[in-house]
């Protein structure tokens, strides 16, 4: 059961959600070729409101399978340990990047952010990176980019016995 809504849900978040922003790269295409707008922006409107949809779907099948994998589980042990998991001190790192799918999905219906496509185009990307790369990228973007000391370069000294 549980492997049939993680492969669904697999199937909503790369068809539908982030092939959302190809589709919003083709429609503002086509926004500016086209004289007749009105049927165009109704048909954009209908994707949007399936994109947030079916954002609500996927978090119930997430939800689905997470509870479903737990009583699948053979042992008491596994079990109290999948709990645990789920709620314990770092109960976060399980929850936020569902959550964190849910709300992108549900940004759509602010008229603004549906409204640009630079802004769509940043939120389906979003839903291609998963929280662990973010903070890999942030991290390594920190280390490599960043100076050790921030005052480098700013202790300028003049070595008087220093002749040439």
């Amino acid at each position: 059961m549980s492997d049939v809504t993680l492969i669904t849900n697999e199937i909503i978040r790369i068809d539908i959600l982030i092939g959302f922003g190809f589709y919003s790269i083709i429609i503002f295409i086509l926004k500016q070729f086209l004289n007749n707008n009105k049927a165009l922006l109704e048909f954009d409107k209908s994707a949007i409101k399936v994109v947030i949809y079916f954002g609500i779907i996927w978090f119930i099948l997430w939800l689905t399978s997470t509870i479903s994998f737990y009583f699948e589980l053979e042992t008491e042990i596994e079990k109290q340990e999948y709990y645990n998991e789920l709620t314990g001190n770092y109960k976060y790192a399980i929850w936020i990047q569902p959550l964190f799918w849910l709300f992108l999905s549900q940004l759509f219906r602010i008229n603004i952010i549906a409204k640009y496509l630079i802004i769509r185009i940043m939120i389906c990307v979003l839903f291609v990176m998963t929280i662990e790369e973010i903070i890999i990228l942030i991290i390594s973007i920190h280390r490599d980019y960043l100076p050790n000391n921030w005052s480098i370069g700013f202790n300028f000294t003049i070595n008087p016995y220093f002749t040439l």
